[in-house]
């Protein structure tokens, strides 16, 4: 993703809005109609009682005709209960569905429903996750963006109807007979209103603009203390911010990142903003009583015209300055829209197929690297250059070589977890970006180094699956090793792992976590098995075990086994060698012991001596 844009046209902004209110109705379809509503009621309720109490007021004065009086006060006070009875059940409506929690939980859900579904390219850029740790960021601490939309749209939508039906109370013969008394007074006044309002808006503008660039200045200052927040609290860092006395480096991380003088002096300015918007509705209110008294001093404007012309005053000028601060809330809002609308819609990288698999029925699926180049995105550097290796159906392959020469690569294209930059891979001679991806991928049961472990039951953990065979689970268990593991545990495959979410969860070490991981791959039951390093926190007597142990229980199955312990992959039929991103040798392992200069020979003889019996 491109970086963080600030500033946007007029038209963009209008985009922006128009994508924030449509996935607002994506989300939570039935709120925006009942905020709208409630909004209108908001409003009325207070013009309403203003309008009849001036009726009864009137009444009073004039002629005190009992029937009519008691007819407003009854029109008044049901109303008023009426109002205020459907204004609470729309409110527990919207709050049911409206929440700031309930709200921020929709939202968090939908970039989560985006994230597994998108490409592997796109959720392996760390450009990614940084905009999603800012969005966050910015959604729990200061509720912009998405959060913000809701916000303020019940604001605005209030705001505005006041303004309306204010301006109606102030129509006809009433205000024409206050502006007819003191005609150049009112337009004196209502041209500094109207002066005022600019003025505001000018400031307003000015106040959003300031704060924008607080945002963006602290955009990664704020990501940086919600990681190190969340770091604090992990089990894991314990040990490290104890044994290394990490705690004076972390409250100067802290420091430094909550920039309290940038927003200080934010504040500051926008209090000046809204205490001038005050100053303006009062200067108005006073103005107006003026000019109404004047006018009842004269007898052209009764007691109850004065009272209702003064409050519809009253609740214009607020509902106007109220407007133009959310107006400009709203449209600063704008901003924090465009990085979830270009994460929403990240392109796919990834070309899909549609020709089907061939029938898995006896069938041996053979593939083939030919000529592949691969960069990662935002690299010049080939993480592999010129490869071409053929994988013999239903025979084990070591692959081998120093950190960084193009192990994992070479199976993150094979799985099509990204697209080779140049070059092709076949599967039984067709290009595999021909094939249907979703069929494609469940060719592969594959065990990374940084495979993840769920908080939840273990075996939901192995068929990643509430529902799932008990008795295929634990032989898969038993074929990875962790059968005398699973007879200690208090409740069986339905032991919670880890205390994330259970203070009775099973702690397992590292090792009893690799085994869990492999477990799942057997249970997938695909027909190529792929160990890319999952038992590195193992010794190397337990790893050759966990190897030999595994290559014996999926049988047939062709497999790629990598290992930086050579010793734990002498039983696989062939054995290829990777250095600087190039397939440098093949063969067996005592083929490749005859070539005294071979990078094979020297990464064996610098581990022997750990392999002698």
């Amino acid at each position: 993703m491109k970086e963080q844009k600030t500033k946007f046209t007029f038209s963009e902004t209008m985009g922006l809005l128009g994508f924030g209110y449509k996935l607002a109705m994506k989300l939570t379809p039935s709120y925006m109609p009942m905020m709208l509503l409630r909004s209108v009621l908001t409003a009325a309720q207070p013009l309403l009682v203003l309008y009849f109490t001036a009726q009864i007021l009137n009444q009073l004065e004039g002629v005190r005709d009992v029937r009519a009086t008691v007819i407003y006060v009854s029109i008044t006070v049901g109303a008023t209960f009426l109002i205020s009875v459907f204004k609470a059940f729309l409110t527990r409506g919207i709050d049911s569905i409206g929440s700031y929690e309930r709200m921020y939980q929709r939202i968090k859900m939908m970039q989560a429903e985006r994230f597994v579904k998108m490409d592997f390219a796109h959720a392996d850029d760390s450009e990614i996750s940084e905009v999603l740790a800012r969005m966050d960021t910015q959604a729990m601490g200061n509720g912009l963006g998405m959060i913000n939309v809701y916000n303020l749209t019940a604001g605005c939508t209030e705001n505005l109807f006041s303004m309306l039906f204010s301006w109606v109370l102030l129509g006809g013969s009433l205000a024409a007979a206050i502006f007819t008394e003191a005609r150049w007074s009112s337009w004196l006044l209502f041209g500094f209103f109207a002066a005022g309002i600019l003025l505001v808006l000018y400031m307003q503008m000015r106040a959003q603009l300031r704060l924008k660039q607080v945002y963006v200045e602290n955009a990664k200052a704020n990501t940086a203390a919600g990681f190190y927040s969340n770091y604090i609290k992990e089990d894991k860092a314990a040990k490290d911010i104890r044994i290394y006395d990490q705690s004076d480096a972390l409250l100067a991380i802290f420091n430094s990142n909550f920039n309290l003088k940038t927003w200080l002096s934010f504040f500051f300015y926008n209090s000046r903003v809204n205490g001038l918007m005050l100053g303006f509705l009062a200067v108005l209110s006073g103005g107006y009583y003026l000019i109404a008294g004047h006018g009842a001093l004269s007898g052209s404007v009764t007691i109850g015209g004065i009272v209702q012309s003064v409050g519809a005053v009253t609740i214009f000028a607020s509902a106007v300055g109220g407007l133009i601060m959310m107006i400009g809330e709203m449209y600063h809002n704008a901003a924090f829209l465009d990085p979830l609308r270009e994460y929403l819609n990240l392109p796919d990288l990834l070309i899909k197929g549609k020709k089907p698999l061939p029938p898995p029925n006896g069938h041996c699926y053979e593939f083939e690297f030919k000529n592949v180049s691969f960069r990662y995105p935002g690299t010049d550097q080939y993480a592999l250059k010129d490869l071409n290796l053929k994988f013999d159906a239903g025979r084990r392959l070591a692959v081998v070589g120093p950190n960084g020469s193009g192990k994992t690569t070479m199976i993150k294209l094979l799985c099509r977890l990204y697209d080779p930059t140049e070059g092709e891979i076949l599967l039984d001679g067709v290009n595999i970006k021909e094939y249907d991806l979703s069929q494609y991928t469940t060719l592969f049961s594959v065990v990374f180094q940084d495979f993840f472990l769920f908080p939840f039951e273990l075996g939901s953990n192995i068929a990643v699956n509430s529902l799932y065979d008990v008795g295929l689970a634990e032989k898969c268990l038993d074929g990875s090793g962790f059968t005398e593991r699973l007879e200690s545990m208090p409740d069986g495959l339905n032991s919670i792992l880890y205390k994330t979410y259970d203070e009775d969860g099973v702690q397992i070490s590292g090792g009893e976590a690799q085994k869990i991981a492999l477990a799942r791959a057997l249970y997938r039951d695909a027909p190529f098995v792929i160990l890319d390093e999952p038992t590195a926190a193992l010794d190397p007597i337990a790893e050759y075990d966990v190897y030999t142990t595994f290559d014996r229980t999926i049988g047939g199955k062709s497999a790629v086994f990598i290992s930086h312990r050579l010793s734990s992959c002498r039983f696989c039929h062939d054995i290829a060698v990777f250095d600087n991103g190039k397939l440098i040798q093949r063969g067996s392992h005592d083929e490749l012991l005859t070539n005294e200069n071979g990078m094979y020979y020297n990464l064996w003889n610098a581990q022997a001596q750990h392999y002698v019996q």
